[in-house]
């Protein structure tokens, strides 16, 4: 049966905006004996709170990751064999820490396995650091009793092994000896795949978008980044994560892991990732399907001559390029503005960018968080999607970002923003609407109960070639835009590229890059031939 694409509306959001799952490529499941088709679903493998050394409660992680992600696994910070001594007693921060989570660790246990459902999928995890060998985390497909924090990494990964976990290498491109991957004992029968992206950066290459410059342990390390690695012939397929360290797990930004999987239970994620059916984003959730000769991602194809390259990219806005990388080199390039419909037909399917924040900047000393709340109506049409785009900052234990679906027609938003520590000093979140106009006098109306009590009503024609900002008061208040209108042939692409290789048994990989416009990311697993 086809892949198919699971619409995404959160969790929380009301079954009836779903619509019917669409199809998105004819590949064939990688070992799937009984043909049963895959699914799409967004998650967060790699998360901290304050059970460890970061902020929140694991049952503040848990309420967010239900709020707007299918599956997540909270990585809780374990232990550090060859942690150094730092200047003011420094490292004691991680000590404490980890007593912390090992304390915690029956309570950790029990709130994960509460935690699932049928529509959510929740894996319990933690990090294992090293100055040597390299950050790990170690994800279960069931409950582990054992906290297993030994001071080699071969000894971990003969557990992971044993317990049928994952054991996921974390920001690889730092240099050797601090925190970095240490390759040398790299295992792909428990590291199926690596984290390609997390807030620390991309780990692409040293020239990649995504400069390792927010830690202590320096810059990118070209000898561990994921181009060099597959040229020496290891096989890996790509994730991203957060790393998020406020308890906010799929915080916008800083990176989320898409799989295939049947559903998003933990033993089908577990599956999924160890299949390498995943592939990595930054922020904006991009759909990528990518088949060789109608073998998915991660898949490994015997020797041959001639390879049909399929791509299907979906994404929530306009595509910059889509390149098709071959042992490291660019040999495809596609740019759907080049022949993209401009500005976008109504009535018809479209896509506007809902986003808001601002507010006064850091000089002026005034800083502040906003509470926003607001109705969200289309007239003339109806809501296919929501998308929200929920950046991790202010850190508040007590406060949510909420999306609720009234009706096809209607959303409820309620959320808060600040510059104050957000993350990238990004001091905005948005919500991506996916709209279905049928009429082409279709309008967008926001009525605002806070941080004012107002009514704004847009007519998506003046979205069509413009943006549309609002402030919520005299200077220096908070401001909302509508973005531009966004049609299909801007977003999305299906192509089909040919390759042939006069050597059919020299071993070639090969993925999928996709930057937007707006510098969002997508990396799919690759595909090996030979």
């Amino acid at each position: 049966m086809p892949l198919t694409r699971r619409k995404f509306v959160g969790t929380s959001l009301a079954a009836s905006l779903l619509g019917a799952i669409r199809p998105i490529s004819r590949a064939q499941a990688q070992n799937n004996d009984d043909k049963s088709g895959y699914q799409l679903y967004w998650g967060d493998l790699h998360n901290h709170n304050a059970v460890g050394y970061a902020k929140g409660t694991l049952e503040r992680s848990i309420e967010i990751a239900q709020e707007h992600l299918d599956f997540f696994a909270f990585t809780g910070h374990a232990s550090w064999h060859d942690l150094p001594l730092m200047p003011g007693d420094s490292h004691l921060k991680w000590v404490k820490g980890f007593k912390v989570h090992s304390d915690h660790w029956e309570k950790t246990r029990g709130l994960i396995q509460e935690a699932n459902s049928d529509k959510f999928g929740a894996l319990l995890g933690y990090e294992w650091h090293s100055s040597k060998f390299g950050d790990y985390c170690m994800i279960f497909p069931e409950d582990q009793p054992e906290l297993f924090l030994p001071d080699h990494v071969d000894k971990l990964l003969k557990f992971s092994g044993a317990k049928n976990a994952l054991a996921i290498p974390h920001h690889l491109a730092y240099a050797r000896g601090w925190r970095g991957a240490n390759f040398d004992h790299f295992n792909s029968s428990v590291s199926p795949v690596v984290e390609i992206f997390s807030e620390h950066g991309c780990s692409e290459s040293v020239t990649a978008p995504g400069d390792f410059i927010r830690h202590s342990m320096g810059g990118r390390s070209t000898e561990n980044t994921v181009e060099r690695q597959l040229a020496q012939g290891l096989r890996f397929g790509f994730v991203a994560s957060t790393d998020n360290h406020r308890g906010y797990p799929g915080a916008y930004g800083e990176g989320l892991v898409a799989v295939w999987a049947r559903d998003p239970s933990p033993e089908s994620i577990v599956d999924a990732v160890r299949n390498r059916r995943t592939y990595a984003i930054t922020g904006d959730r991009i759909e990528v399907d990518f088949t060789i000769n109608d073998q998915p991602m991660g898949s490994e194809l015997k020797a041959t001559k001639d390879r049909q390259i399929d791509v299907k990219v979906n994404a929530p806005d306009s595509i910059k390029m889509i390149e098709l990388i071959r042992n490291g080199q660019v040999i495809e390039r596609h740019f759907p503005e080049d022949t993209a419909q401009h500005p976008a037909a109504l009535p018809g399917r479209v896509q506007c960018r809902l986003r808001y924040g601002w507010g006064p900047w850091g000089a002026l000393d005034i800083a502040r968080v906003c509470d926003w709340d607001m109705d969200i109506k289309i007239e003339g049409g109806k809501f296919v999607d929501a998308i929200p785009c929920f950046q991790s900052g202010p850190f508040d234990e007590k406060r949510r970002d909420q999306l609720r679906v009234i009706d096809p027609t209607r959303l409820q938003l309620k959320s808060y923003t600040t510059r104050v520590k957000a993350y990238a000093e990004d001091p905005t979140k948005a919500v991506i609407l996916e709209i279905d106009a049928t009429d082409p006098d279709a309008a967008l109306t926001i009525g605002m109960r806070e941080p004012t009590a107002e009514r704004l009503t847009t007519p998506l024609r003046d979205l069509q070639e413009d943006n549309q900002i609002h402030f919520t008061g005299t200077f220096t208040a908070e401001s909302f835009s509508l973005q531009r209108l966004v049609g299909p042939s801007e977003r999305s692409a299906t192509l089909r590229w040919q390759d042939s290789r006069s050597d059919s048994k020299q071993a070639d990989w090969y993925y999928v890059r996709v930057q937007q416009h707006n510098g969002h990311m997508a990396w799919s697993s690759p595909i090996w031939i030979g």
